[in-house]
């Protein structure tokens, strides 16, 4: 008896591990800026689940009948027919065509036939995520007859979330321009993010030229938010244009924020001016103030300053020398991940409420949570 509730101890001990590593934002995993739970996705999951199990028996049928519909120009798909296939779709090119002509033929049908509505635009999203297919929600997103049933933010952000995950950049910007242009910046809200963020993964000319441009028409909309302050400054500074970083950092009256603060110092060292650092450092070093280690410092931004200190003649050297050494001894030196991966780890959220496009409930970002994320 004792020698199994030995095993099942180490078990849990394994599994809860197992859990952290997989869960954590330092996890080099993670490839979204919004979680699949908050996306929808893990909700789209469960049901796909009860769909296999009701159709385990009649799936290959149930395709065989749709497809038998779709071939007739009076053909009628129902709005069951259409919840199925979205369940019960596998990620491979029969699937996503039959699936897509269902979608068409019941738009048809809707219009001629009056019968109730049903939204489906971020559910098929939702499946082009779980199944990974970039390509055809694309397609689908584009598509004339079907268009108008992805007018729905949360269509949107999961088209971008989807293409993030695949390093579709390039389209990221042309789909976002599209929203933009035709939407307005209201529309698409707190999705901001994932240009900010696809820009600076994408890391190109073209990709910091559109990120300052939509900066610059933002501001004249929405004020930004302290993650996509954080996301432009660090691929200006990337691109050796520290000057442009520090006027958003600046304007940023949170010195406590994590990623401002070492944005902050990374610009400072690439201008050359550390007497302003040492303020920063002496703030994150006082045991006072960080008594939580709340307040940590990269070792990527910590190792590019001792490198100036020991290349470069620095007045201020001692000083600043000696509170990396304080931050040192204090364990303040974040080295289980980058600053890049910090600002680019999932949104977190804290309540909740209903989009008037009438779906349920979804998550949303409050201000005050993204603020506390980075502290």
């Amino acid at each position: 008896m004792a020698t199994s509730l030995r095993g099942l101890r180490r078990l849990n001990i394994s599994l809860a591990n197992s859990a952290f590593f997989k869960y954590n934002f330092i996890n080099v995993g993670v490839r979204s800026m919004y979680t699949e739970r908050d996306l929808g996705v893990s909700l789209y999951e469960n049901t796909r689940y009860v769909f296999r199990n009701q159709f385990m028996t009649i799936e290959n049928v149930f395709r065989e009948k749709m497809q038998e519909i779709c071939q007739h120009e009076d053909g009628v798909i129902y709005t069951e027919d259409l919840k199925a296939m979205i369940h019960l779709a596998q990620p491979n090119e029969n699937d996503m065509q039959l699936l897509n002509v269902m979608l068409e033929k019941y738009i048809q049908n809707q219009e001629e036939k009056k019968f109730g509505k049903y939204i489906f635009g971020p559910v098929v999203m939702r499946m082009y995520y779980h199944l990974n297919q970039p390509e055809y929600a694309l397609g689908a997103f584009n598509n004339d007859a079907i268009k108008d049933s992805f007018n729905y933010r949360t269509s949107f952000r999961i088209l971008m979330c989807l293409l993030y995950k695949n390093n579709m950049y390039k389209e990221m910007r042309e789909i976002y321009q599209k929203v933009l242009d035709a939407e307005g910046m209201e529309y698409i809200g707190s999705s901001v993010v994932l240009i900010y963020a696809a820009c600076l993964k994408e890391n190109t000319p073209e990709a910091v030229e559109f990120a300052l441009d939509h900066w610059k028409h933002q501001q004249n909309t929405m004020k930004p938010s302290i993650r996509s302050s954080a996301l432009l400054s660090y691929l200006l500074i990337k691109n050796n244009k520290p000057e442009l970083a520090m006027e958003i950092l600046s304007a940023i009256p949170l010195e406590r924020v994590i990623s401002i603060k070492n944005l902050k110092m990374l610009a400072y060292i690439h201008l050359g001016k550390y007497i302003q650092i040492i303020p920063i450092l002496k703030y994150g070093t006082d045991r006072d103030t960080n008594r939580n280690k709340q307040y940590y410092f990269f070792s990527e931004v910590i190792d590019k300053l001792e490198e100036k200190l020991k290349t470069e003649e620095v007045e201020e050297s001692k000083q600043l020398s000696s509170l990396i050494e304080i931050a040192r001894q204090h364990d303040y030196i974040q080295s289980n991940c980058t600053l890049e991966e910090f600002i680019l780890k999932p949104m977190t959220f804290s309540r909740r409420y209903k989009e008037s496009s009438g779906e349920q409930r979804r998550y949303y970002p409050d201000k005050r949570s993204e603020s506390k994320s980075y502290m």
